[in-house]
């Protein structure tokens, strides 16, 4: 048997379409969608709560739909524009009668590095969820199109369909958005952070996903964007709001609540899937950021899906993360943790 790299995890890949066995590492399931992918289709209740790492973007058609985000009720109108980071748990509840929803999922260093409204970059990378004003700023046709172009052989009609998305965006940034979902912890995104800022932080978020199978240090990553560390680590925290091991260490813990919710598996089980190397430091972990233990939260999360208020949630005020949920995985191996 070959020996595995002892930084990734040996996971078998259980939908139906695949049974090839790959190595991952939590830390790069947030780059697991390189390109911005685009759908058009009926939505349906999510019989689970999944995450990924990128901006996303949802515009139904027909009718309003309900979802539960981070524990709270969250209500996207016909025609408008809804639009999160999709780093924690989130799961569609009610369709309604939508015979049709826009669903756009946008890498988040890719979002990052457009020219868009800084006020609105900064509440998404906070974790406010955001409607636009308006409700006719894309129609059906041109969702339709975009899922023709973005897997045309042509680059030169990809990058139309990326250039009118943009466009659809810096949109909602003339017309205005209001926020659903406002994340009471942060203090700073009324301040804002500068463009070059948030360049930089997109090329760290970069630099991390793909260098999840080394050990990573805060100087390397600086070093690679030509920043000093200390520097380089003021620039994340305060475009983040979290250092760089808080934000390594929100996406072990979101992808610990999705399996701890939607899954049978044990808790030493998950603890080793989402990097931490034992259970009592993943329980002293899961615990400092969620204010129960992982046991407690996997009894709350199944025994009410549909939170009535944010203040009912004990799982509301988690810090962002980036990591996918969308494949279930089996764990071979376990992952060193880094930090």
């Amino acid at each position: 048997m070959p020996q595995s790299t002892p930084d990734t995890l040996r996971i078998i890949t259980l939908d139906k379409y695949s049974s090839e066995t790959v190595s991952v590492s939590p830390l790069s399931l947030y780059s697991s969608y390189e390109q911005i992918d685009i759908e058009l289709r009926a939505p349906h209740s999510m019989p689970g709560y999944h995450w990924h790492g990128q901006i996303e973007v949802n515009i139904p058609f027909g009718d309003d739909v309900e979802y539960i985000i981070n524990g709270s009720p969250i209500v996207v109108k016909s025609g408008s524009i809804g639009l999160f980071w999709a780093s924690v748990p989130h799961r569609l509840t009610n369709p309604g009668q939508s015979h049709n929803m826009g669903i756009i999922n946008i890498p988040i260093h890719h979002f990052m590095s457009w020219t868009l409204s800084r006020d609105l970059v900064n509440q998404i990378t906070h974790g406010s969820v955001l409607q636009s004003n308006s409700c006719s700023l894309v129609s059906e046709f041109e969702i339709a199109r975009w899922v023709q172009e973005i897997k045309h052989s042509s680059e030169s009609r990809q990058q139309l369909a990326i250039d009118e998305i943009g466009l659809m965006l810096k949109r909602i940034c003339l017309d205005g958005w209001q926020q659903l979902l406002v994340n009471r912890q942060d203090k700073s995104t009324s301040k804002g952070v500068s463009k070059h800022s948030q360049f930089y932080v997109s090329q760290m978020l970069e630099y991390i996903a793909t260098h999840h199978n080394q050990p990573l240090t805060v100087k390397d990553i600086a070093e690679h964007i030509g920043l000093h560390a200390n520097y380089a680590m003021n620039v994340f925290q305060r475009t983040m709001q979290m250092t760089i091991k808080q934000y390594i260490t929100a996406m072990r813990i979101n992808h610990a609540r999705a399996l701890l919710s939607d899954t049978d598996r044990t808790i030493l089980d998950i603890s080793l899937t989402v990097g931490f190397n034992s259970s009592s430091r993943f329980y002293e972990t899961f615990q400092t950021y969620i204010g129960v233990t992982p046991t407690q939260y996997r009894k709350i999360a199944r025994e009410d899906h549909r939170w009535s208020s944010h203040g009912a949630s004990p799982v509301y005020d988690l810090e962002k993360g980036a990591c996918d949920g969308k494949r279930p995985l089996t764990v071979t191996d376990n992952l060193k943790e880094k930090w």
